[in-house]
């Protein structure tokens, strides 16, 4: 799929990683950008271009009022998300655990199955941005790398669904992002958003469906291939 001439709606709009989705597109030749927030007011451009939405990802009424005037869409990436950073023996930790689920797993979910009619209609791809945690975890970051490896096997299935339909879908692992979810990782080495846009966009074009972004992200990939206990004990280790 291309981006130019394309219509894009994008979840989590309003800074980081999706703000950059929404610049990058349009600076690609998206069409139209549809940006999903939980305040218009956050959307960070006056481009007549980007259409501001209302949406909490966890929100059952937002999301079917973003599908119904969101019709035109051949582009969804879900990337919404949040990361509570809490041990998973903390008085805390099943609270941050459903936090996460919703807006991780149901969110993504739910955007996918309300826009999966239009996407079938028009063609072109679905992108849940996920992290490299779905394919193994830090005892930090349990819940989350939980809510990962929910929506990862969730985007494996609906992808041999939509495959028939001639829709991509791609699951975009990344490892961290300099972004406020990932201010309290400390000296942990961190992209920038551009570079997990950059090259999402350019598996788009590619033909990859399993997008992982960063050295972090390759390496642990690579090494869960070969000796996933390796893995699994270095990042326990380290978490």
């Amino acid at each position: 799929m291309q981006v130019e001439g394309s219509i894009a709606f994008v979840s989590g709009a309003n800074r980081g990683v999706g703000a950059c989705f929404v610049q990058t597109l349009l600076a690609q030749g998206a069409q139209k950008v549809y940006a999903g927030v939980r305040d218009v007011a956050l959307v960070p451009t006056n481009d007549s271009r980007v259409i501001p939405v209302k949406l909490d990802v966890t929100n059952a009424e937002d999301i079917a009022l973003a599908a119904a005037l969101a019709g035109d869409v051949d582009l969804l990436v879900n990337n919404a998300g949040v990361n509570r950073i809490v041990p998973p023996f903390s008085d805390r930790h099943l609270d941050a655990a459903r936090a996460e689920m919703e807006v991780n797993y149901f969110g993504t979910l739910n955007m996918t199955l309300a826009f999966a009619p239009a996407l079938k209609r028009n063609g072109g791809a679905l992108i849940n941005v996920l992290s490299i945690l779905a394919r193994a975890t830090l005892p930090a970051m349990t819940s989350l790398s939980a809510s990962k490896a929910a929506a990862l096997r969730m985007t494996e299935g609906i992808r041999a669904e939509l495959v028939a339909h001639g829709v991509r879908v791609l699951a975009v692992m990344p490892g961290a992002i300099d972004t406020d979810m990932s201010r309290d990782l400390g000296d942990t080495p961190k992209l920038a958003p551009s570079e997990v846009v950059l090259a999402t966009l350019a598996a788009l074009g590619d033909g990859t469906d399993d997008v992982y972004v960063g050295e972090m992200a390759k390496q642990i990939a690579s090494g869960l291939a070969t000796d996933r206990s390796a893995v699994l004990r270095r990042l326990a280790a380290n978490g």
